[in-house]
């Protein structure tokens, strides 16, 4: 076994010996780090009392997130975007995006809601034809298979980098490659993977939306969503909305009544209302800070490392492993052989171990607050 030299594991520890349970739930519910509950305090403080705080100051929360957003994935922040939802972010691109009534749109069936729902929702206004690819005996669609499997006319694909029931973590290297080549908009939920994971720079290239809700992996606060828009997404994807924080003008309070619908630069043409709100904002600067300090790249070093502990040593004559291990991330399912999986969610919770059961698979995550000794503990619950 070996152990990541780079990571202050008792920094990190500190930030979360807060946690009441052994917490391997990141996919349900991302834990702050106690540093939030100084930013949170000192928010709530401002709530409680505005007496002569600075517009500018106010006014600046949404972009100082936003350069931090920008520096998880080493991007400008001129790209980046505040929403509610990943279902909100698909939603901006399905309501904006240029289509003919032949166009196609596509989606792996059985993805997440956010990914699915809001393409149905058009297609049947009639904007465009959904396609629900079914994966068959696929056990993650390649770029190859994907190949065959595109209508001609598709003009977006949409898919979770990793899925929130089996774990199984996608190539979109490769997928997005094919995708450039062929012209297709490609759009990655990232929620269940950013945080957890890295998004390389060779990623990003190929990504035309990357869409991340912020209360899983990245420990925010449920409510706020982020997303990258591309150069290319940004002439292509119009704006649907309207509200005066997207105005040049709503940075002078002197000056609001000047009405223009031009908005501000890049992706922020996209931003939902309210984006400046004080208290999920300090929460979620809190949980960027603390993620920025430790580094993405050594998180997923580390996260792999507990999780392959766990791999070696968890009872294989009570579990099947449902994620499979060439194409495994942050989560790893099993399926009780023989015992009830909502059951067994009870069971480890009376151990005080806390997981989630999706679509009957026991879903573990495995993030940076986790150790050894942890992985030992819901080793023993799964073996009681």
């Amino acid at each position: 076994m070996t152990t990541s030299r780079v990571m202050d594991r008792k920094k990190i520890e500190e930030e979360y010996k807060h946690l009441k349970s052994v917490y391997f739930n990141s996919a349900y519910f991302g834990p702050s780090p106690i540093r939030a509950k100084a930013t949170v305090e000192k928010a709530l403080a401002i709530e409680l009392d505005q007496s002569f705080y600075p517009y500018n100051e106010w006014m600046s929360i949404s972009d100082k997130l936003r350069v931090k957003m920008a520096k998880l994935l080493n991007t400008s922040d001129d790209n980046i975007t505040h929403s509610t939802s990943t279902s909100d972010i698909v939603n901006i691109v399905a309501n904006g995006f240029p289509f003919q009534a032949d166009d196609h749109v596509a989606s792996i069936d059985k993805d997440y809601p956010s990914n699915i729902l809001p393409w149905m929702l058009q297609s049947e206004r009639g904007r465009f034809v959904f396609d629900r690819i079914e994966l068959g005996n696929e056990i993650v669609p390649t770029a190859e298979w994907l190949k065959t499997k595109l209508h001609p006319k598709t003009k977006i694909f949409n898919m979770s980098y990793v899925t929130f029931d089996t774990g199984k973590k996608m190539d979109i290297l490769s997928i997005g490659k094919m995708l450039k080549e062929r012209g297709i908009f490609f759009i990655v939920d990232a929620t269940q993977a950013l945080g957890g994971l890295a998004i390389s720079e060779e990623e990003l290239k190929y990504i035309d939306v990357l869409a991340c809700s912020s209360y899983k992996w990245m420990l925010g606060p449920y409510g706020h969503a982020f997303a990258y828009f591309s150069d290319e997404a940004i002439k292509k994807v119009q704006h649907q909305n309207a509200n005066w924080v997207l105005s040049p003008t709503s940075k002078s309070v002197y000056d609001l009544l000047n009405y223009t619908t031009d908005t501000l630069p890049g992706a922020r043409k996209y931003d939902r209302g309210q984006t400046a709100n004080i208290l999920v904002s300090a929460a979620l600067d809190a949980s960027y800070d603390f993620l920025l300090e430790v580094g993405l790249t050594e998180i997923e070093k580390w996260n792999k490392e507990v999780r392959n502990h766990f791999l070696e040593n968890y009872p294989k004559n009570k579990y099947q492993l449902v994620t499979p291990i060439e194409h495994m991330g942050n989560i790893v399912c099993l399926k009780s052989i023989s015992g009830d999986s909502v059951q067994l969610e009870k069971e480890l919770k009376q151990r005080n171990v806390d997981v989630s059961v999706r679509q009957g698979n026991v879903r573990l995550s495995f993030h940076v607050f986790n150790n050894h000794a942890q992985v030992e503990s819901l080793i023993q619950a799964l073996d009681a």
